[in-house]
């Protein structure tokens, strides 16, 4: 089956950074596809690949000869018709041929770009032309809008043929939360309010808005980042453990998770300083959001989970702490001790730490943390493959394991809604400094972030 990835937006930045690379990965990798990236930045397929291909790819006659590009406006006719013909030349008589439109679109032109695919499908013929859709997160501006997009897509491509990305998904820590969680007894035993204290969601970004000021300015923090990637990984860490490892079963483990959490209202919105002064005039977008939570379900009704997410930090930090409670007996009863932990890193590199008390050598019974590591590229020996990598090869296999489903999404959306249509102001933070109300978030219950 010859496979073609039809590429919306084949000119942006996450074209150019991350879908790029992934392809060309594939492509050496042994996978056979081409990819026809489509966009308005420049007139032609030379001036594309002078200008968004790096070093490497630019001197590479595999990838260069697999990847194709169209000048292409959707509210055109004329380029619409030059994408059917184009198409017509790559189907030629080829009998099995399957199409992935990928959509890498705000989310405002998502009912254009999924009308105007119906109109160029319609005008395909194959013997055997089968079709998918692949479709970047935020999925929708709330609720409403997510069922309405979904109706929209569900006339033209069935559910098995959609693919709703949250790039987290692809992250080899998320699926190495299932194996450690679910194939290893001890921590089995341990996962649940009996023994877990509370819970810290960390992800710090250095960077601001930059160049993106326009789309983000109608997204802001809770659709970038909670409504998806924060809630994806809290269904990770909560869900029970499913059947067998299936996209439907792991998927009907997430969604009992996202009902269980009630709507989120114990929150707090901050903005960078600069952002205003960036955008030259009021701007209310969020860019941090600290905030509690709980899930009631039987195993963790009473843990509560705390969460901060936000840019312009002093430095990048994505982790989850886990905190177990105090068993101790009489013996060290009164001694200063640190909660035993488990401390997931994500970036820059994926480590498990379990933090353990250890007596200090240097003195009489005086106790001090230690960390026992897992880091996945000194036991390996290899890099972990690129979420996008990970997620295309997802696609092209038909495989549907990291892909959120639909059910998800709304209840993601329900979950958040209180934070879209905030009671109190956002609070105004110094460049590089974490903002107030995310220490108030912690301080108020007698703890404190494991990264300050």
């Amino acid at each position: 089956m010859k496979q073609i990835f039809i590429q919306f937006g084949g000119t942006g930045d996450l074209a150019q950074k991350k879908l790029l690379p992934a392809y060309r990965e594939l492509m050496h990798k042994g996978y056979d596809f081409h990819v026809i990236s489509l966009g308005r930045k420049f007139s032609d397929r030379e001036e594309y690949l002078e200008h968004m291909l790096g070093e490497g790819a630019a001197a590479d006659p595999l990838f260069k000869s697999r990847i194709d590009y169209l000048h292409f406006s959707m509210g055109e006719e004329s380029s619409k018709q030059q994408l059917i013909d184009k198409l017509h030349e790559y189907i030629g008589s080829i009998c099995d041929i399957e199409l992935i439109y990928y959509i890498a679109l705000q989310p405002s032109l998502y009912e254009s770009a999924i009308y105007s695919i119906k109109e160029i499908h319609e005008n395909l013929q194959g013997c055997r032309l089968r079709k998918k859709i692949v479709v970047e997160k935020p999925f929708g501006f709330d609720k409403k809008s997510a069922k309405t997009y979904n109706d929209i897509l569900t006339t033209v491509f069935s559910d098995r043929e959609i693919y709703r990305i949250d790039h987290y998904l692809g992250k080899e820590f998320m699926q190495n939360l299932l194996v450690m969680r679910f194939y290893n007894d001890v921590m089995q035993g341990l996962w649940n309010k009996q023994y877990i204290d509370y819970i810290q969601v960390i992800f710090d970004e250095v960077h601001g808005v930059e160049q993106r000021l326009g789309f983000y300015e109608k997204i802001g923090v809770v659709r970038d980042t909670v409504q998806n990637h924060i809630l994806q990984i809290i269904t990770y860490l909560t869900m029970g453990e499913p059947v067998e490892f299936t996209p439907e079963e792991i998927a009907h483990e997430k969604v009992k998770v996202l009902k269980s959490i009630r709507p989120i209202r114990d929150f707090s919105l901050g903005q960078y300083a600069s952002l205003g002064e960036k955008a030259k005039g009021d701007i209310h977008t969020p860019t941090y959001a600290a905030f509690k939570l709980y899930v009631d379900t039987f195993d963790f009704s009473d843990i509560p989970i705390y969460v901060r997410t936000g840019k312009m930090q002093e430095k990048a930090a994505s982790q989850i702490y886990i905190a177990f409670k105090h068993f101790r007996g009489t013996a060290l009863s009164q001694k200063q001790t640190s909660p035993n932990a488990i401390i997931i890193t994500i970036h820059p590199e994926m480590n498990i730490d379990i933090q353990m008390n250890m007596k200090d050598p240097s003195a009489a019974w005086a106790v001090k943390p230690v960390r026992f590591n897992f880091n996945h590229f000194q036991t390996f020996k290899v890099n972990t493959p690129e979420a996008y990598q990970q997620i295309i090869e997802k696609i092209i296999r038909s495989d549907k394991t990291l892909f959120p489903t639909i059910e998800e999404i709304e209840a993601a959306w329900g979950i958040v809604a209180p934070m879209l249509e905030p009671e109190e102001g956002v609070e105004i933070y110094e460049d590089r400094s974490l903002p107030s109300c995310a220490r108030e978030l912690v301080k108020q219950d007698g703890i404190e972030w494991v990264v300050s």
